[in-house]
């Protein structure tokens, strides 16, 4: 819906040579405004794109946006241009209460324009002018609501004290545009922050039982690790390579399994075990938690003897990190009969997971070390 409303305001947008006075500017700086406005991922970037993006599309100068904070429903001032502080706090205070246009948007969920309304004389003794937007001396206003799936979380004002420069309907409208571009720019920012959120909650879950984690997300140029995770791989050789190796993605798989032979920095050998998952709630994201294993483990032949040849071969595959898919392409087998092959492995091994075969298999410690 915005796409096509963008797209169809961008065609009908004047182009510079038969641009009118006070028209919006063309509509490549229309594309690259909205463009801008999609990238930001918190609302201080959010204020500041779009208060250097609307002052090129719009000859006024005047304008703010306000949107409604998810924790409390009040309105917050993104940001603003042309009006004195001491104006936003007196509509901060009791302007809101004047402020029928607001009111008009809300229950049309339409862009309103005080002149479509009244008269100019009308709006010169109306309350919302005489005693609070007398202190600019603002003629001609435009608000239009910001708008998402929640509904109406915020406005766009933009107006002038020229009484002569009124609005036209094309900027009507296309204030109306933006204000949804603005409401789906916040469903992101808001979608972002409860992926951190949930995201923050699974590290302190893991912590709190001492696992170690790192995740890597597409926008990262380095693992994020925990506490247990710089510590464990502190006591790695070359830890931060060996990490890249167990993060490694075989393909397009979402989750999957990685061993990787470790010398440690105590001069004794082991195995840095890496379970990788991608997260749902953040596309491109995966989180990996991560075991050491002292002394490079040993399949047990007696874990062995309860599998057939063909089971052994793709147990070994299983622990070597490889997915269902994978091996079928190395072995030659079917997706369907791979899978049917791991369920039964788990069955006479008695384990739950790939996560538990892998650590059944490898965690029999070389019975040969030293004490």
């Amino acid at each position: 819906m915005v796409d096509a409303e963008l797209s169809t305001l961008v065609a009908r947008a004047p182009s510079r040579a038969a641009q009118p006075a006070g028209e919006p500017r063309a509509g490549v700086e229309l594309l690259d405004f909205a463009r801008g406005l999609f990238a930001t991922s918190d609302y201080r970037q959010l204020g500041r794109r779009f208060m250097a993006g609307f002052g090129r599309l719009f000859d006024l100068p005047m304008y703010a946006l306000y949107v409604a904070d998810p924790w409390t429903g009040n309105e917050l001032c993104v940001g603003s241009s042309g009006v004195s502080d001491s104006f936003l706090a007196r509509y901060e205070r009791g302007g809101r209460e004047l402020n029928w246009l607001k009111t008009q948007v809300c229950a049309t969920g339409r862009a309103v324009y005080n002149m479509d309304l009244m008269a100019m004389d009308e709006w010169l003794e109306d309350p919302l002018y005489t005693k609070l937007k007398y202190l600019h001396d603002i003629r001609h206003e435009a608000q239009a609501p910001v708008v998402n799936r929640d509904g109406v979380i915020g406005t766009l004002h933009c107006g002038t004290d020229d009484a002569s420069r009124g609005l036209t309907p094309y900027e009507v409208r296309l204030t109306e545009a933006l204000g949804r571009v603005v409401g789906t720019v916040i469903e992101g920012i808001q979608h972002q922050d409860d992926v951190r959120r949930q995201r923050n909650r699974a590290v302190v879950a893991l912590d709190r039982v001492g696992s170690a984690v790192a995740i890597t997300g597409p926008a990262d140029p380095e693992p994020q690790l925990n506490d247990a995770a710089r510590r464990m791989l502190a006591g790695v050789v070359d830890g931060g390579r060996v990490l890249h190796r167990v993060i490694a993605r075989p393909g397009a798989e979402q989750a999957y399994s990685r061993h990787v032979d470790v010398e440690l920095a105590d001069g004794d050998t082991g195995l840095l075990l890496g379970h990788s998952i991608d997260l749902r709630a953040e596309p491109g994201t995966l989180m990996t938690v991560l075991e050491l294993q002292r002394d490079q483990a040993e399949i047990s032949e007696e874990t062995l003897t309860a599998l057939t040849p063909r089971e052994r071969e793709i147990a070994l595959l299983v622990v070597d990190g490889l997915s269902d898919r994978l091996i079928a392409d190395r072995l030659y087998l079917s997706h369907h009969t791979v899978s049917q092959y791991v369920k039964r492995i788990y069955r006479k091994l008695d384990v739950p997971s790939r996560v538990a075969l892998t650590r059944l298999l490898l965690g029999h410690r070389n019975s040969n070390r030293p004490s």
